[in-house]
């Protein structure tokens, strides 16, 4: 109910605007940008829990001229962590603690051919680039063992399991490793199809799907205990390759400055 009341509240707003700027329509000869503008947006769904900015990515459009844009966008996200679980006290003291960290870094380049279309409507069609780089260290201190992992996170849970064993008890506590967070490089080629609706002459809204593919190459997973390494791969993949379309999760909304 409050997404279908918040889309509401949206389509009457942008009827507002659109009615305000129709009736100065006649001192604005083009709601369009000129050259030397630039846009910038978000993604918003308002069907799906009001998500917003879902591409987890900041855009900027550099208008060249009326009938090209050059496309730039970036994302930076640090994930870290901290646990400790310490008893300095008694005779048998425990020490541990487990740190995490994980940073992935985007960049997508492109450009776009803007058609014709009309006063308010603006299709184009083009291309774009990314790649993008994420890296994961966890750092495991267990009394004087510490185990350093790069590529990756380790979790570490336990569940019961039938004994095999039957020395009396029914099930047994077992220890289950997983591993998340795995570092990777990835990068991709895109061919963009979509347009932008000038509801007033700085405001517009629209939507984006694409066409194209992309490649991403996990990293190695390396394992260093108390000065011992070892590589072990065997709990992922080495690469992922996906062709497909694809499109925008919502609505496009930009301003032009």
């Amino acid at each position: 109910m409050k997404n279908i009341l918040l889309t509401l509240v949206a389509c009457i707003a942008t009827s507002f605007i659109y009615a305000q700027s129709s009736n100065d329509a006649s001192e604005n000869s083009t709601f369009k940008p000129s050259g030397n503008s630039w846009s910038t947006e978000l993604n918003i769904n308002p069907f799906s829990a009001l998500s917003l900015n879902t591409l987890n990515q900041i855009k900027f459009r550099k208008f060249v001229s009326e009938k090209t844009a050059l496309r730039i966008g970036f994302n930076i996200n640090r994930i870290s962590s901290d646990e400790e679980d310490n008893n300095p006290y008694g005779s048998s003291p425990t020490i541990y603690r487990d740190e995490k960290s994980s940073t992935t870094l985007g960049l997508s380049l492109g450009l776009e051919k803007l058609f014709k279309g009309t006063k308010r409507l603006s299709p184009y069609m083009g291309f774009d680039f990314a790649i993008s780089d994420k890296s994961s260290k966890q750092e495991i201190t267990n009394g004087q063992t510490k185990t350093t992992i790069k590529g990756a996170w380790r979790n570490y849970s336990y569940v019961y399991v039938p004994n095999y064993n039957n020395n009396g008890s029914s099930y047994v506590l077992q220890s289950v490793q997983s591993s998340d967070e795995y570092a990777y490089t990835s990068y991709g080629l895109n061919l963009i199809s979509g347009f932008d609706f000038y509801v007033s002459q700085h405001f517009f809204i629209g939507g984006e799907f694409n066409l194209g593919f992309s490649q991403t190459n996990y990293k190695d997973v390396t394992v260093t205990q108390t000065g011992s390494t070892s590589n072990n791969n065997s709990d992922q993949k080495n690469n992922v390759f996906q062709f497909g379309t694809s499109s925008y999760n919502g609505i496009r909304i930009g301003y032009i400055f």
